[in-house]
């Protein structure tokens, strides 16, 4: 891993890179919660190279983020985030289990937050596995408090205030 870690928004040429990502990711993060076949399945179907290109075009007319960690040239991590029918929402961060603890999620987050901010939301949303601590531990860090009324079956609902400025969130290098 070296310390040359960018950012840049997703063009559908990086979709087979970003189902790497997320094929590793879920594997590690939910060991223990799902079967392998189970994280397998779900990611060959949400994290198809097909799927993920489709969002290329709402990400290059700025409708939704859908940020990538680099570390020179390789894929190392996502964050998609925008509009829901619940508010805003971000549907998905995840990086390579080497780049975890490094602030870089916390940077793709700041850099989602900002586009919510400029659509004028005050809050945004996710869902967490209940089991999945490394992701609630992740969330608490970066200013998420759990909405339990909003639950769903073995998923809490988090939410974040975006008026509470992260100071702590590390810089990243833009592409």
């Amino acid at each position: 891993m070296s310390q040359n870690i960018t950012c840049r928004p997703f063009i559908a040429e990086d979709a087979e890179a970003v189902a790497v990502v997320a094929r590793a990711a879920w594997a590690w993060t939910y060991a223990g919660i799902f079967a392998p076949a189970t994280s397998a399945q779900f990611v060959a179907t949400h994290y198809a190279p097909e799927r993920l290109r489709a969002l290329a075009p709402a990400v290059a007319a700025s409708r939704l983020v859908f940020d990538l960690a680099l570390d020179d040239e390789t894929v190392v991590g996502f964050c998609n985030l925008g509009p829901s029918a619940a508010g805003a929402e971000l549907y998905r961060i995840y990086l390579l289990p080497a780049y975890v603890r490094k602030g870089i999620g916390a940077a793709l987050l700041a850099r989602g937050e900002v586009f919510l901010r400029t659509q004028g939301f005050t809050t945004y949303h996710c869902f967490v596995h209940c089991a999945n601590q490394r992701g609630q531990q992740f969330y608490a860090r970066q200013g998420f408090h759990r909405m339990p009324q909003r639950d769903r079956e073995d998923e809490w609902c988090l939410e974040k205030s975006l008026a509470e400025l992260l100071s702590t969130a590390p810089e990243v290098s833009e592409r």
